[in-house]
């Protein structure tokens, strides 16, 4: 079907700007559709993202409240409302541990003429909800997968699993994609089966894989899964655990023919470990928190040029009780002492999830298989920080 213009508030652009700036903008009867989210991303105590896509160019509005709908959120970019076809609004200024409700609606634009442009009808969602984190919560639980790579019955499976008994979030280690060639293959492989499956109601965490730093797209997925500081390493901190995201890049060095000299993670991933020593440091609740869960997505911090152990090191010194990573598509749980690490480091396989759940005594933690059957349990007691 075309788009035909409203007539009650059709009107054509005058000759010259100043004549008439307030003259009225067409607006036609063409209503975008809805095709993924929206996806609650990287929750924190006082502020979140939503994301969402529609099938046209059209403008983005977040409605939010807890007891009503009473709050709007518009991005903005240099003074200009952007306008395309993934959409991501920062929520903030919100108090941890409570409960909102949020729809998100996108307006079409049909020309983004320099005036007047053409503007269409309203999208909306449903009204969802979501709770914020909250670091003196006395318990967490929370769900992880990994490498799903574009299965997306896997990646609708996994989530329903995660999803069996109450969790308060769900995290992605990465490797969604084989490689990222484009927004809708990102889309249909990825976000929206993560969308569908988490229901607009579930935060998911993500940390990057090797694999998405592979394809043309590639350096267009920030704008996508970055985390709210624009980059893909960040902590957080839920209940009795903090939780330190990080990026552990490629698996090869800079310099093998296969990247064809267009990589550069030596500088990258110099950055991340001042980034990462500085944290494991200085932030209080390394020292406070009962638990300091590391997620990421290669159990080997990825290539390094030999400096693993540094960073093996930093987490040793800090006391981290757990690294949850993927990345060799099989389930390998490293005890404490087993590679000069202190912590226990659990790789899961493609189709299993980890349940953890933590109070401030313990941290249990369970590897369930797609058929529901518990392949691997452990419980890691408090230590003195």
């Amino acid at each position: 079907m075309h788009a035909q213009p409203v007539p009650a508030k059709a009107a054509a652009a005058p000759a010259a700007v100043d004549d008439d700036a307030n003259a009225p903008y067409k607006v036609y009867d063409a209503t975008p559709a809805i095709t993924m989210g929206p996806l609650l991303l990287d929750m924190a105590e006082d502020s979140v993202v939503i994301e969402w896509m529609t099938d046209a160019p059209s403008d983005a509005k977040v409605s939010y409240g807890e007891h009503a709908l009473d709050h709007e959120a518009v991005p903005q970019v240099d003074g200009l409302l952007p306008v395309g076809t993934m959409h991501r609004v920062v929520l903030r200024g919100l108090q941890p541990g409570r409960t909102y409700q949020y729809r998100v609606a996108s307006r079409r634009v049909v020309a983004l003429r320099p005036y007047w442009p053409d503007r269409g009808r309203t999208a909306e969602s449903d009204v969802y909800s979501f709770t914020t984190f909250d670091a003196s919560k006395p318990s967490t639980s929370f769900a992880t997968m990994t490498d799903t790579h574009e299965n997306v019955e896997r990646v609708r499976a996994l989530a329903e699993l995660a999803q069996r008994q109450p969790v308060d979030f769900v995290v992605h280690t990465g490797d969604g994609v084989h490689y990222a060639t484009g927004e809708n293959q990102v889309k249909d492989k990825f976000l929206e089966p993560l969308a569908t499956g988490l229901q607009g109601r579930m935060p998911l965490l993500y940390a990057r894989g090797n694999h998405e730093y592979r394809g043309e797209f590639a350096r267009s997925l920030g704008d996508y899964l970055h985390a709210q500081e624009s980059r893909y390493y960040y902590t957080r901190d839920q209940g009795p655990v903090h939780l330190v995201v990080v990026d552990t890049g490629e698996d090869k060095p800079d310099a093998t023919n296969v990247y064809a000299g267009l990589n550069d993670l030596r500088a990258y991933r110099a950055e991340e470990y001042a980034w990462f020593k500085r944290v494991l440091a200085e932030e209080p609740r390394v020292r406070a928190a009962p638990f300091t869960v590391v997620l990421g997505h290669d159990p080997a911090w990825g290539w390094l040029d030999g400096a693993d152990g540094e960073w093996t090191k930093r987490a040793n010194e800090a006391k981290v009780d757990l690294f949850i990573a993927g990345h060799l598509h099989r389930l390998e749980r490293v005890k404490p002492g087993e590679r000069g690490n202190d912590f226990t480091i659990l790789a899961l396989g493609q189709d299993q999830i980890a349940r953890v759940e933590a109070d401030e005594r313990v941290l249990k933690v369970s590897v369930i298989d797609r058929t529901g059957k518990t392949v691997e349990a452990f419980v890691l007691k408090r230590r003195d920080k």
